[in-house]
């Protein structure tokens, strides 16, 4: 073979080499990342915390908020699977949770949430689903949300309900309230972040949550800015 033919060759193979490299970091950078948020039970009675709680309800005048750094773009459709070891009905099941994502749905204009129906899938799976069911998750983790994301879109959202625990439907003093879990958890979903500092206790986003707890089923000022941060009024 001449050196003309050798070169035209190795020319080639390097065309080739860079568009195969090319085409693989393109389909990595298109690869969805994902941020996994953990809800925990409330700390333990005593521990040490920096700021005093407010004895009294002021989650109407706080205006705390904090946001992720991504959001849904478009209405984020949800599927639910009720399917539960509580003897909880499907409609039961359906009616608490779509009632929390109504609770932010009526602070903005924008339809942040659209509910699809009941299905059998399981949440935490990137599947094209955005689903909320109960499942399997470790000790001391509530609910945790799955959010698939590039840049700053999120592209899919899933919400487990720890099944390690017991649940409620209408807020008993020893279980977990569905609707208050959801409310919250559907906070993620619009693209806020957890509150940790002891004065946001009554907003909806703060981070600890404990067995009875109802109040976080309706939102609080800081909670509605956040949203309105997001999608407008």
């Amino acid at each position: 073979m001449g050196r003309s033919k050798l070169l035209a060759l190795s020319i080639l193979l390097v065309s080739i080499v860079s568009s195969l490299v090319s085409t693989h970091l393109s389909m990595l950078a298109l690869q969805p990342k994902l941020m996994v948020i953990e809800w925990i039970l409330e700390r333990v009675n005593g521990e040490a915390t920096a700021n005093a709680i407010p004895s009294e309800d002021d989650s109407m005048v706080n205006p705390s908020y904090k946001l992720l750094p991504f959001r849904w773009k478009v209405t984020a459709k949800f599927w639910i699977n009720p399917s539960n070891k509580y003897g909880f009905s499907a409609d039961s099941v359906v009616k608490a949770i779509t009632a929390a994502a109504v609770t932010w749905d009526e602070q903005t204009s924008f339809q942040v949430f659209q509910y699809m129906g009941v299905t059998a899938r399981s949440a935490g799976r990137y599947d094209g689903y955005n689903v909320v069911s109960w499942g399997s998750y470790r000790a001391g983790v509530i609910a945790v949300t799955y959010i698939w994301y590039t840049g700053d879109t999120v592209i899919e959202t899933d919400t487990r309900l720890n099944k390690l625990y017991k649940w409620s439907l209408s807020g008993e003093p020893d279980r977990m309230d569905v609707q208050n879990i959801m409310t919250h958890e559907f906070g993620h979903w619009c693209g806020l972040d957890d509150l940790y500092d002891d004065k946001d206790y009554w907003l909806t986003m703060y981070g600890y949550a404990s067995l009875g707890e109802t109040y976080k089923r309706t939102l609080g000022l800081g909670d509605i800015l956040g949203l309105q941060a997001v999608y407008g009024k």
